[in-house]
């Protein structure tokens, strides 16, 4: 071959191979360039990974002995030991409940963590093991709730808390295995709150929303205030359910029935509260306490002397409704002489409207029966007591239903004191194939219609 031919051999062989190399590289590169990029994604963490990242750490103190190394109210507690803790998420920040805060349990007792970033959840969400290296972290309170912090900062003179910062999260904390089965709460009654439930995931049932809560937003969406609502139970036992305005259920309505309650207990100055996860965590569909069960078969007779009543306290008793249609007064128990009856009253309500009914448990009509009482007033005003008689009374709301007046005997009018008991007469009842029910109505207001009206000793036979 000519020195030329080979020239032009080699020069083309030369470009074969180097096209070839550059296709090689070119190739090479957007893998490579897919890689980067896939790895710069956002990973959505919205299910947290099965089985979660175990890790070797064990914890050397509990939650509660940890809490005890508070000992400056109000103030700072550097912790100086080499502790760590562990415990399992039971709050996450995924409804707007909570800000920037997580709630760890272990079987001593729960704390509170504040962090300096949010979205927690995704990350970090309920039934997640999470371990803490404690040292040189800090404990505080807020209102009396101990929490662990990151560190402070001076503001005005003044040390305000910082939360963990993204480099601490990475140097302090370990994520565990992540639970199918979150910890169930503990099964509490609102007598048994105390200081060893704060921070804990607890459980109440036989609850229900006091009547002027009830239907009610959970917080202001509007201005996003946080809201208190009033728990109680049948004993007249109270707890407040607070709520943030930024929450995802801010604007949905509480339930009117009783049922259960479910969250994380807290305290501020001396108040429990509790805070819900989201609005699931309450379920309310029975009766209220008191309510009238509409399947219950109806009373064949009745006769209510009031003894159980507690004098001036609200009338409840079971079978019977008390309940308010205008103001916020209802029926109360009250004494004279060892003798105790119902009585209302308008006096010094600062009402403008006082409308209250006490209505009888459901009585079987069927035959013909007699109703009879015997009432009283006191500082004669105005005639605001009425009774009457229903058929369609749905055992709660006493204004959906129709009432029929009944006749009786009033007692003699006294301005200027209590006048005595005196019997209503018998008071023929309308036959009905079904249940009925009889309601004491008393209206009036504080400027004018004040009159005390009492009432005692109702039988039905």
């Amino acid at each position: 071959m000519s020195a030329f031919k080979t020239l032009i051999f080699n020069s083309k062989y030369k470009n074969h191979v180097f096209a070839k190399t550059k296709n090689y590289f070119t190739a090479a590169l957007a893998v490579l360039l897919l890689a980067v990029f896939s790895a710069c994604v956002k990973t959505e963490f919205d299910e947290p990974p099965a089985g979660g990242e175990p890790v070797t750490l064990t914890p050397n103190k509990t939650i509660k002995e940890l809490k005890a190394l508070h000992l400056n109210p109000g103030g700072y507690d550097k912790i100086t030991e080499d502790i760590i803790i562990g415990g399992e998420v039971v709050m996450d920040d995924r409804s707007g409940n909570y800000y920037k805060t997580l709630v760890i349990e272990d079987a001593s007792g729960g704390i509170e963590i504040k962090f300096n970033d949010g979205f927690l959840y995704q990350q970090l969400p309920i039934g997640r093991t999470i371990y803490i290296r404690c040292k040189d972290l800090i404990l505080t309170d807020y209102a009396g709730l101990t929490q662990l912090i990151g560190s402070t900062v001076e503001e005005g003179g003044v040390l305000n808390a910082v939360g963990l910062t993204e480099a601490q999260v990475r140097q302090k904390m370990a994520k565990g295995a992540y639970a199918d089965t979150p910890l169930a709460p503990n099964e509490v009654s609102l007598s048994e709150i105390n200081d060893n439930l704060l921070s804990t995931y607890i459980r109440l049932s036989d609850v229900e929303f006091i009547k002027a809560d009830t239907g009610k937003t959970w917080a202001d969406v509007v201005t996003k205030f946080s809201i208190n609502r009033t728990l109680q139970d049948c004993n007249g036992q109270q707890l407040i359910i607070r709520t943030s305005g930024y929450s995802s259920f801010a604007g949905k309505k509480t339930p009117s029935g009783k049922g259960t309650a479910e969250g994380v207990l807290g305290v501020f100055n001396g108040t429990y509260q509790l805070y819900l996860r989201d609005e699931t965590g309450v379920s309310m569909d029975s009766l209220r306490c008191g309510a009238v069960d509409p399947n219950a078969p109806g009373l064949a007779s009745l006769d209510e002397k009031f003894d159980a009543v507690t004098a001036n306290s609200d009338i409840e008793m079971p079978g019977w409704v008390n309940v308010a249609v205008q103001g916020n007064r209802v029926w109360r128990g009250a004494s004279f002489s060892g003798d105790k009856f119902a009585s209302a009253t308008a006096f010094s309500s600062g009402l403008a409207a006082m409308e209250t009914w006490m209505i009888t448990p459901a009585l079987d009509l069927k035959t013909q029966k007699t109703l009879s009482f015997e009432t009283s007033s006191g500082f004669w005003r105005h005639n605001g007591l009425t009774v009457w008689v229903s058929v369609d009374f749905n055992g709660q709301n006493p204004t959906t239903a129709t009432w029929t007046p009944l006749n009786f005997a009033l007692p003699p009018s006294d301005a200027n004191g209590y006048s005595d008991f005196v019997p209503s007469g018998n008071i023929q009842l309308p036959v009905f194939n079904g249940k009925s029910y009889i309601g004491f109505k008393y209206t009036g207001d504080a400027t004018t219609n004040t009159t005390t009206w009492r009432f005692d000793d109702v039988k039905v036979q």
